[in-house]
């Protein structure tokens, strides 16, 4: 399969609502351990809330929403920004954070992951951005083998508890 990656304009936005829902479903599989904490919310609702972010990051001027289609057919797409990155790492005055990033069921395995994170990196380093944050959800081994591969190493751990119990 070779995708076209395309900027993703954000009045396109909703058109991303059926791949995030099948992201929400993923996630609620592979992260089953979480619920102890809290029930995972509605399609419906996760979707209002993350389209809400996304516009919101759009506003940012460096942050995008890139799609792989084949066609018509969306495959999947990525969502990156840029932030400053004060810390104690010599990675520039800023860093890339891959918010989202998320393959059609029926197209995994067949290099959209891959083509997508390509086309990431490639719009970072037009922007001298050095480094990439990525987050996976505890649980979903098959992403941390993918961006392993990618050249991901550990960073951080982040953990969560109850504030109260």
């Amino acid at each position: 399969m070779n995708p076209v990656i395309d900027v993703l304009a954000s009045s396109e936005v909703d058109c991303l609502e059926r791949l995030w829902g099948q992201l929400l479903a993923h996630h609620s599989r592979e992260a089953a351990h979480l619920t102890a904490l809290g029930a995972v919310r509605s399609p419906e609702e996760s979707w209002r809330l993350r389209r809400g972010q996304y516009l919101e990051w759009l506003q940012e001027p460096l942050a995008a929403i890139l799609v792989a289609r084949d066609g018509n057919h969306l495959l999947g797409y990525a969502v990156v920004r840029i932030l400053d990155a004060p810390g104690a790492w010599q990675w520039g005055d800023q860093v890339g954070v891959l918010e989202t990033l998320v393959v059609d069921q029926e197209a995994r395995g067949a290099g959209v992951g891959q083509a997508l994170v390509k086309a990431v990196r490639e719009r970072l380093a037009g922007s001298g951005v050095q480094v990439m944050k990525i987050s996976v959800i505890a649980g979903n081994d098959d992403a941390l083998r993918f961006y392993r591969r990618e050249g991901a190493v550990d960073f951080v751990k982040t953990l969560i508890m109850p504030v109260l119990g």
